[in-house]
């Protein structure tokens, strides 16, 4: 079990630069940015009367808690037998992964790429972010930077939460300082706190298997249409969330998605979380779901991509990678609300 959040006003070497005003700010009278700390590590907590959202930025930069304060639903998955720890590069995801939400660049797969070799899931998730600015009152801000070096980037991450919004918006800005252009992969990796009660809700979109010979839910490898995966060998409804005694697990694409956005919806308190993001530069959503079928793992990760597939050289043959021209900048904004659903929503 993690620790709780505690609040840490003092100040010494290894603080982050918050602004004093934020610290005492109440959240009653607009959006607030304090400190705090989970297993030993510092958090940068933004905060109004509807989310509160906890940020790591040691590792990752992660958010570690987004919860929904108007019906007490925290959404972020932490996965009980692996605490947050600050892995090196090149670690080997699967077994440091904690949980938290976090972003994949410039790769998932770990490959030999383009002349580079590319850790397991990319750089940002073991950077060290550093915060480079903060702001409270009628809207929180946060904004962190981070450079990688195995391609060479300047990243900015920011995020926002107005004083009265259930939505937090996180913009990003990947900078090419290399000598030459490369293709990427970037991804939005939010594993969602989930139970039986849960569903998980998509707009649309042709359904493939990322791997036939992982999954144990779809009746063959497709594609299929959102949201019956049909066949003469069965059927399966991908809204479905199983027990974590089911011992299922999946992970597929979704390719000519309807609208930008995905979600999960829990019917056993009335809350919905909705992860918005844009289309044209993350036009392919993957879904890994976890249903005690993975390392003991219970969990649906929403994935938002540039790519399809997750080898980079497979899916820049097929035309569907990203590309980073020399000085170029990637941008892109997503955002997460936090709502009721069911009658009266």
């Amino acid at each position: 079990m993690t620790a709780p959040f505690v609040t840490a006003t003092e100040s010494g070497p290894n603080t982050l630069p918050v602004a004093p005003d934020s610290l005492t700010r109440k959240a009653g009278n607009g959006a607030t940015v304090t400190r705090g700390s989970v297993d030993g590590f510092e958090t940068l907590v933004l905060e109004n009367s509807k989310v509160r959202a906890s940020i790591i930025p040691s590792l990752g930069g992660r958010v570690w808690e987004l919860l929904d304060r108007v019906r007490e639903r925290q959404w972020i998955w932490h996965r009980e037998s692996v605490p947050p720890t600050a892995a090196p590069p090149g670690a080997a995801y699967d077994d440091v992964w904690a949980g938290g939400w976090e972003e994949l660049f410039p790769n998932d797969a770990p490959a030999e790429f383009e002349g580079r070799v590319l850790p397991d899931h990319g750089e940002l998730w073991t950077a060290s972010w550093s915060v480079s600015e903060t702001s409270a009152g009628s809207e929180a801000v946060v904004r962190l930077v981070a450079d990688t070096a195995g391609r060479a980037t300047s990243c900015v991450k920011e995020f926002r939460l107005p004083a009265d919004s259930n939505t937090i918006s996180v913009s990003y800005r990947i900078e090419n300082c290399e000598a030459e252009a490369f293709h990427f992969l970037f991804k939005q990796h939010l594993p969602v706190a989930i139970n039986p009660s849960c569903s998980l809700v998509v707009p649309g979109g042709r359904v493939t298997a990322v791997d036939s010979t992982f999954g144990s839910l779809l009746p063959g490898a497709g594609p299929f249409d959102w949201p019956l995966a049909e066949s003469r060998d069965g059927s399966y409804d991908l809204r479905v969330i199983p027990p974590r005694s089911s011992r299922e697990r999946e992970f597929v694409y979704i390719s000519e998605t309807v609208d930008g956005w995905c979600g999960v919806d829990d019917a056993a308190v009335g809350a919905s979380l909705r992860l918005r993001y844009d289309q044209m530069k993350l036009p392919y959503l993957w879904l890994f779901l976890s249903y005690g079928g993975w390392r003991d793992c219970y969990t649906a990760v929403l994935e938002p991509c540039t790519n399809m597939p997750k080898d980079l050289g497979e899916a820049t043959r097929a035309g569907q990678s990203a590309l980073l021209e020399v000085g170029g900048v990637f941008q892109t904004t997503v955002s997460v609300t936090l709502a009721g659903f069911g009658r009266g929503h």
